[in-house]
């Protein structure tokens, strides 16, 4: 008997390891979903450090790699929770920026897995608007040092990213994305060789609603 719980003991602890996952959250501008900790009067998403696409199984066994715009699980019905017009989507700007100004992008980890940062804008022009990924990808932003990838650092959690907002884009309404893509997964690459950070990889994302002015 006390053989037989060991093994029932040793499997349950290697199926919560296999699905420890990486954790993080933007914090300035605040998403969306971590708004309330900034005291906003929002719905509180006590579970903001997780919205990684419904996670690693969801992601790629069930919708095939797709994500939703802003960190939702891909399935939900639109708008999903932390897109405009959802539970956490209520439009409530949490930062006004000036057009073209290099801007600091906070950022925590509660549990660090590797991979990088990259940041998006989109304009909304009306409350019914939801964010697309074509919308996204007119404005990838670009760090104050000309890239757009920030690499972590296996030690670090705590992130302050100078990001260079587009020096056209004037808007009411946008939406600040922070997409993390994890790293620590063993996968095929490319060139045809297989190493730590190719493949699949959990994906965070975290939308957070700012205005531009002139």
């Amino acid at each position: 008997m006390a053989f037989v719980k060991f093994l029932l003991i040793t499997c349950l602890l290697g199926i919560a390891l296999r699905e420890i996952h990486g954790h993080g959250m933007m914090m300035d501008p605040v998403s969306r979903s971590s708004a309330w900790r900034k005291g906003y009067p929002v719905e509180p998403n006590y579970t903001d450090n997780q919205l990684f696409c419904g996670g690693y199984n969801v992601q790629y066994n069930q919708n095939h790699g797709k994500c939703g715009e802003c960190g939702d699980d891909y399935a939900m019905p639109r708008p999903r929770p932390n897109e405009n017009g959802g539970i956490y989507g209520l439009g409530i700007s949490v930062r006004n920026y000036t057009v073209g100004q290099i801007v600091n992008v906070k950022v925590k980890l509660t549990a660090n897995h590797l991979g990088t940062f990259r940041f998006h804008l989109l304009e909304l022009h009306n409350i019914h608007h939801v964010e697309t990924e074509e919308g996204f990808d007119e404005y990838p932003l670009k760090l104050a040092d000309g890239g757009y990838e920030v690499q972590v650092p296996s030690t670090k959690m705590d992130f302050d990213i100078p990001v260079r907002l587009p020096a056209e884009l004037v808007c009411e309404h946008c939406v600040l994305r922070w997409t993390y893509r994890a790293g620590n997964n063993w996968g095929d690459c490319d060139d045809g060789t297989s190493r730590l950070g190719c493949g699949p990889q959990e994906t965070f994302r975290n939308c957070a609603d700012v205005s531009i002015s002139v």
